[in-house]
């Protein structure tokens, strides 16, 4: 990919001089792990963000569930909001997730469903959803949201919206 820099003004914004760049483009030296981080954040910084950032598609603010609730007011928080899935907390941490789809895999196991309905959240809470920072190109988060089933915003390290399927479809649509 042509960026239009060259090793000299890479260089300078990872703090390396020219020749240090083409020592590492040669293979000639290893470089450590911070200066790698570096570069990295660097050409990062280039990334294609000509459909937006996942911040201009974000829902705010995040209906989070607390573990320890029960499953009919996770369920009751879904249906009242209409989304299908939300992030699950213990205290300010974000722990896991609560989706239409965990609780339906359980509902299969029972004879009667109701029991469930009086049981923790914890009970059937996922993996947390990944999180990212909200000035992410949109086109890094669509090849993560094929594996999970929403996105998590974060500003200045908290967690400040939510992105799923749905909203990238509205851009689509609404573009």
């Amino acid at each position: 990919m042509k960026l239009g820099i060259n090793q000299r003004e890479l260089g300078l914004h990872v703090g390396v001089n020219q020749s240090t760049i083409t020592k590492i483009e040669n293979g000639k030296i290893r470089p450590s792990y911070e200066l790698v981080y570096s570069i990295f954040r660097f050409l990062e910084s280039f990334e294609d963000s000509s459909i937006g950032l996942i911040g201009d598609i974000q829902v705010t603010p995040v209906t989070f569930v607390n573990k320890s609730e029960q499953l009919r007011r996770a369920l009751s928080m879904m249906q009242n909001s209409g989304f299908k899935q939300l992030p699950v907390k213990d205290g300010e941490l974000v722990v896991g997730s609560i989706s239409e789809r965990s609780v339906s895999r359980q509902i299969v196991k029972v004879k009667d469903p109701t029991q469930l309905l009086n049981k923790p959240v914890s009970e059937f809470m996922e993996d947390p959803f990944p999180m990212v920072p909200e000035s992410t190109p949109i086109s890094w988060v669509t090849s993560l949201l094929q594996h999970v089933q929403a996105v998590l915003t974060t500003r200045k390290g908290r967690v400040f919206g939510i992105v799923t399927n749905a909203d990238l479809i509205k851009v689509i649509s609404t573009g």
